[in-house]
């Protein structure tokens, strides 16, 4: 794979990431699930940096799983 079609994925990836964080969906977050998985089998991205990209899409989704949380306290 050639530096530019590395650097299309990454900048997929990173796409991705500004739009879950903008609006967080299921959807998005198996498109994002799923981007990195193949970047990572294709070669695109390198284990490091895989586990770097799965470790903040995790991240994200905790943070979001406890503001809906906190949400429901709120109205109960």
């Amino acid at each position: 794979m050639n530096k530019k079609t590395k650097q299309d994925v990454i900048d997929i990836i990173d796409s991705r990431f500004e739009a879950i964080c903008s609006c967080f969906s299921d959807s998005l977050r198996a498109e994002l699930t799923m981007a990195i998985d193949m970047a990572g089998l294709t070669g695109a991205i390198d284990i490091p940096s895989q586990r770097c990209y799965v470790e903040r899409l995790n991240k994200i989704v905790i943070r979001e799983h406890q503001q809906w949380t906190d949400s429901l306290r709120r109205s109960a």
